[in-house]
């Protein structure tokens, strides 16, 4: 046999061996000048990837081409009618419909190149890529999912990177915060925050970033109106599970200010006499615990005023429970419009009252007390077209270093009874 012969035979075998080892198979396909076409070359491994033998598919193309998915015959000849004409790499996916009864993905890629007789001969190489393609059309159902999710989700979902910068916000959004979509990304989240609230913020994601725990709490939000909302927010960070830094955190709000504003009315209502919007004997006393242990750390002053109406009881006796009503109204109507935001009201018995003065001196009390008092001796109250009118005393005591708060209500007390002592309608400070 001839010595080329021999070689070339060998060359064969060893193409043979190689090309069954590969995961796909190697293949040359021609298209003639007339737009005849046939495959010169497919290697051993199309029998079990396409289902039918290489011998079969050189002897007719048709056998293998033929199973091409109806929905992707039009793309694949435009693809191959493409790359003849400009001589570009040909590149496709296609499903083809197996024997077995199964639909496979297939990916092929070739290198053309132009005959002398004016054909294209492709060499190239095509490979099952049906699980990834499965694993790629799942990944894409699974996104789709979520985006969907994410789009008509009522709660607004923000993600933000490790320097609370927001990166995506969900269209939610709108309705929740009144930015159009897109509105706060590139935004630091922590501008929106009330300047009190967000040193407690700040810290609470620094350490939803240290622990790499979800934090759930409730924060004022400013929305674009310029109105605070409340949104009761779920924190999540994402470590990086290279290197274990925080890289971006995920936040789940839903606006719960309605719920909000119920609460506060029915602690309002629990905390408050509805009469004269003062609040009640165990809020107050629960105010003046805080505000002595708040002296206490932070050696400011502290004073406390009690006062009554005078001879109230022959008011209700005279006139009935409806006028002492009226009076007790307009008491807190005269307190809530004179005192400082800070200054703490309370109704501690029937026509009992008490002040909470935080950072004010004994005489800064007494000239507060003193305005009050004039104030209810000028004042008028309508019944039934009498006029009646009504004085008040006043007790005052500013408390002492590390004094016990029962020992400053007993001072003041003792103030409220001296004043009533001397003629009522006055402000009597406590004795020393």
């Amino acid at each position: 046999m001839n010595t080329r012969v021999v070689e070339n035979l060998g060359l064969l075998r060893r193409f043979e061996r190689l090309s069954e080892q590969l995961p796909g198979i190697l293949f040359q396909y021609r298209l003639s000048p007339e737009g005849l076409f046939g495959f010169p070359l497919v290697s051993a491994r199309m029998q079990p990837m396409f289902g039918i033998a290489a011998e079969e598919v050189m002897r007719d193309p048709w056998q293998m081409l033929s199973r091409v998915h109806p929905e992707d015959v039009n793309a694949l000849w435009r693809s191959i009618q493409r790359s003849a004409l400009k001589l570009e790499e040909w590149r496709h996916e296609f499903r083809y419909c197996h024997p077995q009864g199964d639909i496979r993905w297939i990916r092929c890629h070739a290198t053309p190149q132009r005959e002398r007789d004016g054909g294209v001969l492709w060499h190239g190489f095509c490979e099952d890529i049906t699980s990834h393609k499965h694993s790629q059309l799942a990944l894409m159902e699974s996104e789709r999912r979520y985006r969907f999710i994410v789009e008509n989700a009522s709660d607004l979902i923000i993600l933000m990177d490790a320097d609370g910068i927001c990166q995506f916000a969900s269209p939610a959004v709108t309705e929740v915060l009144g930015y159009v979509q897109g509105g706060l990304e590139g935004r630091a989240l922590i501008t929106l925050l009330p300047p009190d609230d967000a040193p407690r913020v700040q810290r609470l994601l620094h350490e939803a970033a240290c622990r790499g725990e979800t934090l759930r709490f409730e924060v004022r939000v400013r929305h674009a109106r310029g109105h605070y909302v409340w949104l009761e927010t779920s924190c999540s960070p994402y470590l990086s599970p290279l290197n274990g830094r925080y890289e971006w955190l995920l936040a789940v709000a839903r606006d719960i200010t309605d719920r909000k504003r119920r609460d506060m009315r029915l602690h309002e209502l629990s905390t408050t006499d509805s009469l004269t919007g003062a609040l009640n004997r165990a809020a107050f006393m629960g105010c003046l615990e805080s505000s002595l242990e708040s002296a206490d750390h932070t050696n400011t002053r502290v004073s406390v005023v009690l006062f009554d109406i005078d001879h109230f009881k022959a008011t209700n006796d005279s006139w009935g429970h409806a006028a002492g009503d009226l009076v007790l109204a307009c008491l807190g109507e005269v307190c809530r419009t004179t005192l400082r935001a800070n200054d703490i009201f309370g109704r501690i018995g029937g026509e009992e009252f008490a002040l909470i003065l935080n950072g004010q001196s004994l005489q800064e009390a007494l000239v507060l007390a003193e305005r009050l008092r004039c104030k209810f001796e000028q004042v008028r109250v309508e019944f039934h077209g009498q006029w009646l009118n009504f004085t008040v005393s006043f007790g005052i005591a500013e408390r002492h270093r590390d004094e016990s708060m029962k020992a400053l209500l007993h001072r003041a007390d003792m103030g409220l009874y001296a004043a009533k002592r001397l003629g009522r309608n006055r402000v009597q400070q406590a004795s020393h």
